[in-house]
C-alpha cells in the first residue's frame, strides 16, 4: 500500500485546471528526496513559461524547484517561445540547447522563481515575478494570426551577454500551445511546458513532452506529480538499454544510445509498438521531410558538419530548425559534434554576440534559426542551409513569398556522390509512405559513409596501441602512442582506406582525399573525437589487463614459475582489488548539472547496495572483483604454507 507521503506526491488530476491569466494555481506535493536523485539520472525539472503581450516571456514555475541564475531563467523563457507566425491555433514541440550560466558566474542577482510546492500562484505575483529586459520590443507584426516577439537590429546590437564559459549545457524539450482567446487582452492564450534535462536524447524527450504537454494543459500542474512519480521508478538510463517506460498510463519503449554511436534501428515513425521502440538520439521527423529539397545536397552537408564548418540553418518554426540541426549532428555519428551546435537559437540568447556578432564565424557553429535577421547578420557565414517545403502551406496571397529552399555554400563536394540510390531516394521522397523506410536507409547509408572515412583512422590509432596481455605482463600497462597527423597524413598514402572520393573533378581522388582529412585533422570534432577514442582505448587497455588476470591460469602459473614471479602475481591482484574498492566506495564524480544533482536519501554505498540495484559499471566492477579474488585465493593454495601465511596477513 502506498504511503501517505508517496499519495501526496501523485496527487489528484481533479483538483486543478490549468489557471488562465484570471486563475490560481495550488500548491503541488514536493518530490520526496527519497526519488530526488532517481529522477534526476532522467531529467532536472519541469518549467511552464507564460507569454504575456506587454511584460515578455516568464518562467512562471520549475517543478521541482531549481536555483538558476538571471541568464538561464531569460535563456530558458526566450527558448520556449516560437518566433514564427505559421499559424494561429495549435500546438508545437521543438527543442533547444542554451549554455549553463552558474550563479557565480552571473551578472546579475538570484531570481525569484516561485516554488509551486509552498505558495499558491495568483495573477498579482505572477506579474510581480516578471522583468522585462529593456532592449526587448514586443508588438503584433502587421498580417501576423498571433502576437509574436519581434527585434530589430538596431536593438540586437545591445543584447544581454554572459561572461560564463561554462561547458555543460542544458537541453530543453518543449511543447507549446497557441489557441485564441478573446478573454484575454491580447486575444491569445500562449504557454509552453519544458523539460529540463542533461541528456541530449532528442527522440526520447521529444516523444515524452508530446505526451506529457496536452495532458499538462487539460488537467492542471497534478498531472506533472504522476509524471515525475513515473520517472523516479525508471531504471538508470545505462548505454545501450532497451526499456519499457511507464508515462501517464502507457508504456514508451525506447532504445538508449551507447554513447555517440549512431541508432541505426527501423523506428522512425509515430505509433511505435513494442518492437519498434523509440531511438533516443534520432530526431522524431522523418529526415526526408526535414531536408525535401536538398536530398541531392546530403553529401556536401554531411561533409561540412564533419569538418566542423560554421552552418546556419533557417526554419520557418522552432521545430523545423531544430530538427534539422539534430539530423545534421547524426548523420556524422560517431564523429562527435564539439561545435556550438543550438537547435533553436534567438536573438535573445546571453550567447547572441558571442556566436553571431563576429567578423568570422566561429568553428563548429550550428545554429538553428527563424529569424530572418540572422539570414542578414550571418551573410558571411561559408554555408546556409534553407528549409522549404510547409512554407508552401503557409504562404497566403498578397504576403511576400517565402526564401528559396536550399543548401548555399561556397564549398565544393570531395566525396563520391552515391547517384544511383539518390535515385532511389527521390522516389521514395515523394511518397509519404515510404518517409519512415527511406529515412532509415539515408540515416544507415551514411552512418557507413561516417565509418568508411574513419577507417583509415582506425587503422593508424591501432598501430599506436599495445597489442596484448597475459598473466606474465608488466603492472605497469604501456602507454598509447601519440598521435601525430603528419605521420597519418604520410600514412594514408599507403592505405586510403575504402571512402571513395569525388570522380568528375579537375584534382585526383589522392589529393582530394588529402586535403579532406587534413582538413578534418584541424577541427575540433577531430580533436573531441581523438580524445574519446584515446580514453576508450585506455579503457579497453584496462579491461585486458583485468581479464587477463581473471582468466589466467593461476594454478599452472603458481606451480611452474619462481616464487618472485608468484609473490609479484599476488601483489599485482591485490593492487587491482584496492583498486575496484575504492572505485566503489568513492562518491560520484560531480560532472556537469552536479550543482543541481541530489545524492540519494539513504547511506547505501555500492559496496553494500545488491547487485540488481547498481548501475551497469558498478556491476561489472562488482563481477570484476569476485573473479579476481578467486584468483587470489588459488595463486596462494599453490605457495608453500609460510609464505602462504604470511601474504595472507599482508592482505
Amino acid at each position: 500500500m502506498a504511503s501517505s507521503r508517496d499519495e501526496a506526491w501523485h496527487g489528484d488530476m481533479s483538483m486543478l485546471s490549468l489557471g488562465e491569466e484570471d486563475g490560481e494555481m495550488v500548491t503541488v506535493a514536493p518530490v520526496p528526496s527519497a526519488s530526488l536523485a532517481s529522477m534526476q539520472c532522467w531529467l532536472l525539472s519541469v518549467a511552464c513559461v507564460n507569454f504575456d503581450l506587454e511584460l515578455g516571456p516568464d518562467v512562471e514555475f520549475m517543478y521541482p524547484p531549481l536555483e538558476i541564475s538571471k541568464e538561464e531563467k531569460d535563456n530558458i523563457a526566450f527558448s520556449s517561445f516560437p518566433d514564427t507566425t505559421v499559424f494561429s491555433d495549435g500546438s508545437l514541440v521543438f527543442s533547444w540547447r542554451i549554455r549553463e550560466v552558474p550563479l557565480d558566474a552571473s551578472a546579475a542577482s538570484v531570481p525569484h522563481i516561485p516554488d509551486v510546492t509552498q505558495e499558491p500562484r495568483t495573477p498579482l505575483m505572477r506579474r510581480a515575478s516578471r522583468r522585462v529586459s529593456r532592449t526587448m520590443s514586443w508588438r503584433k507584426p502587421k498580417g501576423a494570426s498571433a502576437p509574436t516577439l519581434s527585434r530589430t537590429s538596431s536593438t540586437a546590437s545591445t543584447a544581454p551577454t554572459s561572461t560564463s564559459r561554462s561547458t555543460s549545457y542544458l537541453y530543453g524539450y518543449t511543447y507549446f500551445r497557441q489557441r485564441k482567446d478573446p478573454t484575454l487582452p491580447r486575444g491569445y492564450f500562449q504557454k509552453s511546458l519544458v523539460i529540463l534535462t542533461h541528456l541530449p536524447h532528442v527522440g526520447l524527450f521529444t516523444e515524452l513532452i508530446a505526451r506529457v504537454g496536452p495532458q499538462f494543459f487539460e488537467h492542471g500542474i497534478t498531472v506533472l506529480e504522476s509524471f515525475l512519480r513515473d520517472v523516479a521508478a525508471w531504471p538508470v538510463p545505462d548505454a545501450g538499454l532497451t526499456l519499457a517506460l511507464p508515462v501517464l498510463g502507457s508504456m514508451l519503449h525506447v532504445s538508449l544510445p551507447h554513447g555517440n554511436e549512431a541508432q541505426n534501428g527501423d523506428g522512425m515513425r509515430p505509433g511505435l509498438q513494442a518492437s519498434q521502440p523509440v531511438l533516443g538520439s534520432v530526431p522524431h521527423t522523418s529526415l526526408l521531410d526535414v531536408f525535401y529539397e536538398m536530398m541531392p545536397d546530403l553529401w556536401r552537408m554531411w561533409e561540412c558538419t564533419l569538418l566542423a564548418e560554421p552552418i546556419l540553418v533557417m526554419g520557418h518554426d522552432p521545430r523545423s530548425a531544430s530538427e534539422a540541426v539534430w539530423h545534421l549532428v547524426d548523420l556524422i555519428r560517431p564523429v562527435p559534434c564539439a561545435g556550438e551546435f543550438r537547435p533553436y537559437f534567438h536573438i535573445h540568447d546571453y550567447d547572441f554576440r558571442a556566436l553571431v556578432h563576429r567578423p568570422t564565424p566561429p568553428t563548429g557553429a550550428l545554429l538553428g534559426a527563424t529569424n530572418p535577421f540572422f539570414v542578414q547578420t550571418c551573410a558571411h557565414w561559408p554555408h546556409r542551409i534553407q528549409l522549404g517545403r510547409r512554407h508552401r502551406s503557409v504562404h497566403g496571397r498578397g504576403s511576400a513569398p517565402p526564401p528559396e529552399p536550399g543548401f548555399f555554400s561556397s564549398s565544393k563536394r570531395r566525396v563520391s556522390k552515391d547517384r544511383a540510390l539518390l535515385k532511389q531516394w527521390m522516389a521514395w521522397r515523394d511518397d509519404p509512405t515510404q518517409h519512415a523506410r527511406a529515412t532509415t536507409a539515408v540515416r544507415r547509408y551514411f552512418s557507413d559513409l561516417t565509418e568508411r572515412f574513419l577507417a583509415p583512422l582506425h587503422q593508424y590509432m591501432a598501430t599506436l596501441i599495445p597489442a596484448s596481455f597475459d598473466l606474465s605482463s608488466p603492472a605497469e600497462a604501456p602507454r598509447i602512442k601519440p598521435f601525430h597527423a603528419e605521420s597519418f597524413l604520410q600514412w594514408l598514402k599507403q592505405h586510403p582506406g575504402p571512402l571513395k572520393m569525388r570522380q568528375r573533378s579537375l584534382s585526383p581522388a589522392q589529393v582530394l582525399r588529402h586535403s579532406l582529412y587534413a582538413d578534418f585533422l584541424q577541427s575540433p570534432n577531430f580533436a573531441l573525437w581523438l580524445h574519446h577514442r584515446v580514453a576508450a582505448a585506455q579503457a579497453e587497455q584496462y579491461q585486458r589487463r583485468i581479464a587477463a588476470l581473471a582468466a589466467g591460469d593461476v594454478v599452472t602459473f603458481g606451480r611452474t614459475r619462481t616464487e618472485v614471479e608468484s609473490i609479484d602475481l599476488f601483489l599485482r591482484l591485490r593492487e587491482e582489488l584496492r583498486v575496484i574498492d575504492a572505485t566503489l566506495e568513492a562518491p560520484p564524480v560531480r560532472g556537469p548539472h552536479a550543482r543541481w544533482r541530489s545524492a540519494p536519501d539513504n547511506d547505501a554505498t555500492p559496496t553494500s547496495l545488491p547487485m540488481e540495484r547498481l548501475p551497469s559499471s558498478d556491476r561489472a566492477l562488482r563481477t570484476q572483483r569476485e573473479r579476481l579474488a578467486a584468483q587470489m585465493q588459488r595463486l596462494l593454495e599453490t605457495m608453500p604454507d609460510d609464505l602462504r601465511l604470511g601474504l595472507e596477513k599482508q592482505a
